[in-house]
């Protein structure tokens, strides 16, 4: 979250300097030709309660959240231009004000029928199955809640190439890179705050000599070596793939890239854990060390669509770059990783006399484990917020139901469980949504349950989270 709004803030101020930049047109009162411009500002209040209890002070069980997503797509008569930046704040919590820029780029038009050209930051779907469980593998997401990440761009430059009609070669390239932005937090005297509920605090005790005649409970307090921000934005990356859409039934795809891993990558430094002398008063400071590890990642995926369904199998491998941290940093494994799924999703009919689309889906994460290291604290004493991978084996099964549509008019209904098969863990979200004109409406609820314990190895993203069941509703207005 800290490194992100500077970077944001120069894409936003690039953009518009470029679509009110120096063009000499005839006619053109801001000097470039605008052959088209479509805006909207979609403005949205919303009140969430959550049902379990707090973690410190600072967090409420009442959120009263305001948001706005702009949307500015302009044509001229040389370029296409995209500007898509979100923001979100909560009455309760100074401190819960984010802003990101999910899309931001500008298109060449008149290049060649056969080759487009794309600069700056762009949603692309690299993989079907990274999208739908919100795995954050190949783009960052906007991750301030962890039940509703929001997709970002890849930042650089896209070129592809359409060899016929159905065949497109894609390469990508970039000096940049923008990770994920989390929960905001504050470190104060050694201890981690933070008011957003998806925040999980380390642990304040660490466990010392455990499985001796001589273990005891110590209080563990954190710094933090905070990076420039050079040091996080400046990795290069590339990528390319091979895309076939029949356009009627089949299409494939392969992608393939080497670039930084979204999350920022944690090493835990405790000097001082191993050579107590007295371990009855001591007091663990641990130095938390940020830092940016490249990952190689291949996915290959086919699917067969019809005229009222569609089925689609995917795999990736996920092959991360060592840290470089010494041995005796304690950090989260960084293991070769392959996931693989299958969907499949359908027009089942008329339920309850309304149009209703059904969908089935599946995930599993299978993991080569490297060689472990023997870091001076036991790995399961800190536990980080920025989890990798929070899903390793889910089965999901959605509904939704168009209950009315009038010329004015909108009603929705929709529902979606997933279901852990490691934790025994489940997540059944539900919403009701009601458009009148550019009004609004809708409400909705998030119910997490779990079958293991929160220091349980299986425990997982519905585990540690259970505690944040919680009911919503709100309106929004699209100007």
């Amino acid at each position: 979250g800290p490194y992100m709004n500077a970077p944001f803030a120069m894409i936003a101020a690039s953009i518009i300097l470029i679509i009110t930049g120096n063009q000499k047109v005839e006619g053109s009162t801001l000097g470039v030709d605008f052959k088209s411009a479509k805006s909207s500002l979609d403005l949205n209040l919303r009140q969430n309660r959550y049902l379990g209890e707090v973690q410190n002070s600072k967090q409420k069980p009442n959120y009263t959240e305001g948001r706005a997503n702009l949307l500015l797509t302009t044509t001229t008569s040389g370029f296409e231009y995209k500007l898509k930046p979100v923001f979100q704040g909560a009455l309760e919590s100074s401190d819960e004000f984010y802003f990101g820029v999910p899309e931001a780029y500008v298109q060449p038009r008149k290049l060649s029928p056969w080759f487009h050209l794309t600069v700056g930051r762009q949603k692309r779907e690299w993989s079907r199955l990274d999208e739908t469980y919100n795995l954050g593998i190949w783009q960052p997401q906007l991750r301030w809640d962890y039940l509703a990440p929001q997709q970002q761009g890849l930042t650089g430059i896209f070129f592809d190439v359409d060899l016929s009609r159905e065949v497109r070669l894609m390469f990508f390239t970039s000096p940049v890179f923008l990770p994920d932005q989390g929960p905001n937090f504050s470190l104060k005297n050694g201890q981690f705050n933070s008011s957003n509920r998806w925040f999980v605090q380390p642990q304040g005790q660490v466990r010392l000599f455990s499985g001796t005649g001589f273990a005891n409970e110590a209080p563990l307090y954190f710094e933090l070596d905070r990076p420039a921000e050079d040091e996080i934005i400046s990795h290069s990356s590339f990528g390319l793939g091979l895309e076939f859409d029949s356009k009627k039934a089949l299409w494939s795809r392969i992608h393939y890239a080497y670039k930084p891993r979204n999350q920022i990558h944690l090493g835990i430094e405790c000097s001082n854990c191993a050579s107590i002398a007295n371990p009855s008063s001591v007091e663990i400071t641990a130095v938390i060390h940020p830092k940016v590890v490249k990952h190689h990642v291949l996915t290959w995926e086919t699917g067969l669509r019809g005229a009222d369904d569609e089925g689609w199998v995917s795999g990736t491998l996920d092959v991360p770059q060592r840290s470089g941290f010494p041995d005796e940093y304690e950090e989260a494994p960084l293991n070769p990783s392959m996931f693989v799924g299958a969907g499949y999703d359908r027009q089942i009919g008329k339920w309850l006399g309304r149009p209703t689309k059904g969908s089935l889906s599946y995930m599993k994460k299978f993991e080569v484990e490297r060689r472990s290291k023997n870091g001076s604290l036991d790995s399961d004493n800190v536990q980080s917020s920025i989890d990798r991978y929070s899903l390793r084996e889910v089965a999901t099964v959605g509904v939704s139901t168009l209950l009315s549509q009038k010329r004015n008019q909108r009603i929705s209904l929709g529902s979606r469980y997933n279901y852990t098969l490691d934790e025994r863990g489940g997540w059944l979200s539900g919403n009701l949504d009601w458009a009148v004109g550019a009004i609004s409406f809708f409400g909705g609820l998030d119910i997490l349950g779990s079958g293991v314990g929160v220091n349980s190895k299986e425990a997982g993203l519905f585990t540690r989270y259970r505690s944040n069941d919680r009911v919503f509703a709100g309106m929004s207005y699209v100007f």
